[in-house]
């Protein structure tokens, strides 16, 4: 899941003018990959709707450390709604800026009007989303089970706005009806070969954890009111958190060794 924000961000991107086609929801989606890892990592965990941070070391991360540094320096109980529901001041740009630097952005500064400056972000590495596309057309153009991956990244796209996006029009129709079924938790994703281990058990757990997010987070995708949305991709956070914090837990005491920081 290392680059699930990354994707998001990339794809939100339009090749054609170089616009954030999902500003309005795209730091919702990225505060919730950024709690999700967090937990699937092992880093936190999510008793009640709060937040307990059992691991504050640098996880070599920068968005991870921002998100792990919120968390852990919180003088009061950190409630996940309300932390999911509060982006971080340009998070976003921080994103898009961490692709500018790997080469795969470019920010172009331009005006609108001859008047108001606005920022473009050009696409350098189209190869690099291409392979994010692809990954994200793997599970919208297909009928079968998706992993882990595969379903926090279907769900948070979908979330995000990223459907009508890139599958617009009568032509898209299947593939965001794919989509929000995942969204809604009604595709059952696949647990993967080693689904007999403490491993394999821990990823069930987590593919459960990101069909959980999605199923809560249609409302976002779809709401034109910016605080339904905030509450409906607030609420998808949070399940996923809890659930792949579990899985974490179960990995890390399953006896196959498979636990740990496995973002």
């Amino acid at each position: 899941m290392d680059s699930l924000g990354e994707d998001l961000a990339l794809l939100s991107v339009s090749p054609a003018d170089g616009r954030v086609t999902t500003a309005q929801k795209l730091g919702f989606g990225l505060m919730g990959s950024e709690l999700v890892r967090l937990a699937a990592a092992g880093r936190l965990t999510i008793t009640a709707g709060r937040v307990t941070v059992t691991d504050p070391s640098p996880c070599q991360d920068p968005a991870l450390d921002a998100a792990l540094a919120s968390l852990a320096g919180a003088k009061r109980v950190v409630r996940a709604k309300a932390w999911v529901g509060h982006p971080r001041h340009h998070i976003a740009e921080a994103y898009l800026e961490r692709l500018a630097a790997a080469g795969v952005l470019q920010a172009e500064r331009r005006s609108r009007l001859g008047i108001f400056p606005v920022i473009r972000w050009r696409v350098v590495d189209a190869g690099r989303q291409a392979a994010a596309r692809a990954r994200l057309d793997a599970v919208a153009l297909s009928a079968g089970p998706v992993s882990t991956e595969q379903a926090a990244l279907a769900g948070l796209a979908h979330a995000s706005g990223l459907g009508t996006v890139l599958y617009p029009g009568r032509d898209g129709r299947t593939a965001r009806a794919r989509l929000e079924r995942i969204a809604k938790g009604d595709e059952v994703a696949a647990a993967g070969p080693d689904a007999g281990s403490g491993t394999g058990d821990a990823t069930s757990g987590a593919v459960a954890a990101a069909n959980q997010a999605a199923r809560a987070a249609v409302d976002a995708a779809t709401s034109a009111a910016t605080q339904a949305a905030i509450d409906a991709a607030t609420s998808a956070a949070v399940h996923a958190a809890t659930q792949a914090a579990h899985s974490a837990a179960h990995s890390a005491h399953g006896g196959s060794g498979g636990g740990g920081h496995g973002h």
